[in-house]
């Protein structure tokens, strides 16, 4: 059997601080795309000195190709 993959790529980035409620994402109005929030990360850190973690996630479909 066949199997084919389709790809959507990033479908989210999220940015949270470890040391407060602050977090961005690309779903936020300030940030449309990941360097916009990392961006926003730098700007997070440099004010208040904390740590910030990113996450980003991506989506294959894989389904069966029929003859």
């Amino acid at each position: 059997m066949k199997i084919k993959t389709r790809k959507y790529g990033l479908i989210h980035y999220y940015a949270q601080c470890d040391n407060c409620d602050w977090n961005c994402g690309i779903r936020t109005e300030i940030a449309s795309f990941p360097q916009d929030v990392r961006n926003e990360v730098y700007k997070h850190i440099r004010k208040t000195g904390h740590k910030v973690s990113v996450e980003g996630g991506t989506h294959t479909d894989y389904f069966p190709v029929k003859p």
